[in-house]
């Protein structure tokens, strides 16, 4: 250093600078800010400085990130601590000074690469390290590519650490909590190993290619979905979970991150497509692109560049499973991550589908797959209503067939609870001039989610004549102990009927339904204070006629307790409710929500969440 230019300490007020960054969430101890918005430091000196705008002249700052950070690819800049700094790249400046301090305000350029920097000040020949912060896209300006208007959109889709996942069938739209996590202290440096994984499977030999968010989405969906990449997840849509977790059990995507960085980055069985889009959710929340999670019903997939789906069932109406690549889902779960899109004309910037379960491999050109994946966005969400308790569905007969043949008419609840017999009725109509014998053929199927059946649980047939222009009205029961053991993780059945007539003629109709778990709630005191000893009681009720065995609950909730916790509740006896006191001491006020998963024998996907309002200390 130059005589009289020695280094005390340097003070990145990191309270006031993670605050003003939006990002006190994420640490209290070390430097988070967002790029395109200055951050304010404090140099102290080992003795007075008399001569302070001499040596100002003689000294700069210097900003580098990555392994081997370079001036030419721009992972290393140098620039001068000045009077007026700015704001479109990396400046300095002297904001107060003193013999013995100097205040400096220091600017990031709105398309500097996020990452790790290290932030040294250079003088007399030597560099003198001020210390290290962590730079993260800014949706709060305006020159970032991310940027959002809306401040209550960048309250949900940058800084809402929980959030719920929406299931189950477009009559019976169900919703199950997730942890998304992204403001844990090492969730960030999980983010940017994951960024390095990618990249050292796609050789990417520097990280100017950071600044990108296009670039960013496609690196952490390649380590989500590339079977050629050492993937964050394993993907099993059978319900074959050795030697793993089953994709339900999950509560938060932090316990699978953690996991994959504590076994060498190797893959944490098992994910699916809900838990897929939740782990990407919190890593581009984390690094400061707006996310969200977006649920679509009776969804095809993997069709092979075809615009149609062809299912085949068997005479009983069972689906046959010859073709598993090609199937209409009943669900699946997908990203949508705002940004503006340079590449592209203006109408395409906005929010951008980003899908993290594998796909097919795609033929077509870049080109092809953006028009691809604009209209994919466009899509009308399909509009339901938790007011509508039954659904309907019917064989409408063709423009030559109408008012000619029979058709069938199938009602049934969209969702039960479970334990109850399933209600089904099916009119049969003869529109025909003649009198008609027909063969009805009823059967229930359990489903995984991505339509592959998993067991044919029921069937039952009836013959009848039906005179012209007549109805047959019948009342149909699955029983509950049918579908009992085999319902799956996803608790969905389909319920199909095959209707022939003498002359051979086949109509056909079917349904899908889900099964509600029993309620799951939990209880708060009227009042709880931060670092208070408190309570919260959970409560299950059994419906059924028999025990739930080996009952487990798991809970978390930031803020409430640390990480996870699990309780053996042993049996909860038969039409009976059993509750749970869980002692909490709250760290953090303001809104903390408390997350709950149970697992019995009989149930795989019980879970229940609630929010408190904890008042501060």
């Amino acid at each position: 250093m130059g005589q009289g230019l020695s280094i005390k300490k340097c003070d990145l007020k990191i309270t006031m600078n993670n605050n003003n960054h939006h990002t006190e969430e994420i640490s209290t101890e070390r430097l988070v800010v967002r790029r395109g918005q200055p951050f304010t430091i404090t140099v102290s000196f080992s003795a007075p400085i008399h001569s302070y705008l001499q040596h100002l002249k003689r000294t700069f700052l210097i900003v580098q990130t990555g392994s081997h950070p370079s001036k030419a690819d721009g992972t290393q800049t140098e620039f001068p601590i000045s009077s007026l700094g700015d704001q479109k790249q990396w400046s300095a400046a002297l904001e107060e000074q003193d013999p013995c301090f100097w205040t400096i305000s220091v600017n990031t350029p709105a398309n500097a690469p996020i990452g790790q920097y290290t932030l040294l000040l250079h003088a007399s020949k030597s560099n003198c390290l001020l210390g290290n912060f962590t730079l993260l896209f800014n949706p709060w300006c305006q020159d970032d590519e991310v940027f959002l208007a809306n401040e209550a959109q960048r309250q949900e889709y940058i800084l809402n650490p929980e959030g719920v996942i929406y299931w189950g069938t477009e009559n019976a739209v169900l919703a199950q909590p997730w942890d998304f996590s992204q403001f844990e202290e090492d969730i960030v440096d999980i983010c940017f190993t994951l960024l390095d994984v990618g990249e050292h499977h796609q050789r990417a030999k520097d990280h100017t290619q950071r600044k990108n968010p296009i670039y960013i989405c496609r690196t952490v969906a390649a380590m989500l979905n590339c079977d050629e990449f050492r993937v964050i997840l394993t993907e099993c849509g059978t319900g074959q979970y050795h030697n793993g977790t089953p994709p339900s059990k999950w509560l938060g995507s932090s316990p699978i991150l953690r996991q994959w960085v504590a076994s060498q980055c190797k893959p944490v069985r098992y994910g699916q497509c809900w838990v897929l889009a939740a782990v990407m959710c919190s890593v581009l929340r984390c690094l400061g692109i707006p996310t969200r999670v977006v649920t679509g019903f009776t969804w095809a997939h993997n069709t092979k560049s075809s615009l149609s789906v062809d299912e085949c069932y068997d005479e009983d109406g069972t689906l046959l499973t010859q073709d598993k690549s090609a199937r209409i889902w009943t669900f699946h779960v997908w990203n949508e991550c705002w940004m503006a899109r340079a590449d592209l004309l203006p109408e395409y910037s906005g929010w951008q589908a980003l899908d993290a379960t594998c796909q097919e491999k795609s033929k077509g050109s870049l080109q092809e797959k953006e028009v691809l994946d604009k209209a994919y966005r466009n899509i009308k969400e399909l509009e339901t209503t938790s007011s509508s308790s039954e659904t309907q569905f019917s064989a409408i007969p063709t423009a030559l067939e109408e008012l000619v043949n029979p058709f069938i008419h199938l009602q049934l609840k969209s969702s039960l609870l479970l334990g109850q017999d399933v209600l089904l009725s099916i009119e049969v109509f003869n529109y025909s001039s003649g009198e008609k014998a027909t063969h009805l053929v009823v059967g229930a199927q359990s489903l995984h989610y991505n339509g592959v059946p998993i067991t044919q649980l029921w069937k039952e047939e009836f013959h009848f004549m039906l005179k012209s222009n007549e109805a047959n009205n019948l009342q149909v029961s699955v029983p509950y102990s049918r579908y009992r053991k085999d319902l799956g993780e996803n608790n969905l059945l389909r319920l199909t009927a095959v209707l022939r007539d003498k002359d051979s003629y086949i109509y056909f109709a079917q349904e899908e339904i889900s099964i509600r778990d029993p309620p799951l709630t939990i209880e708060f005191p009227e009042k709880m204070v931060q670092y208070q000893p408190s309570t919260a009681k959970i409560s299950i009720s059994n419906p059924l006629t028999e025990p739930l065995e080996k009952c487990v609950i798991v809970v978390a909730g930031r803020g409430l307790i640390y990480r996870q916790r699990k309780y053996r509740l042993g049996s909860v006896q038969p039409k009976s409710t059993q509750e749970l006191q869980i002692p909490l001491t709250p760290t953090q006020a303001g809104p903390r929500r408390l997350t709950a998963r149970l697992t019995c024998l009989q149930l795989q996907n019980l879970k229940s969440y609630k929010t408190i309002n904890i008042a501060a200390a």
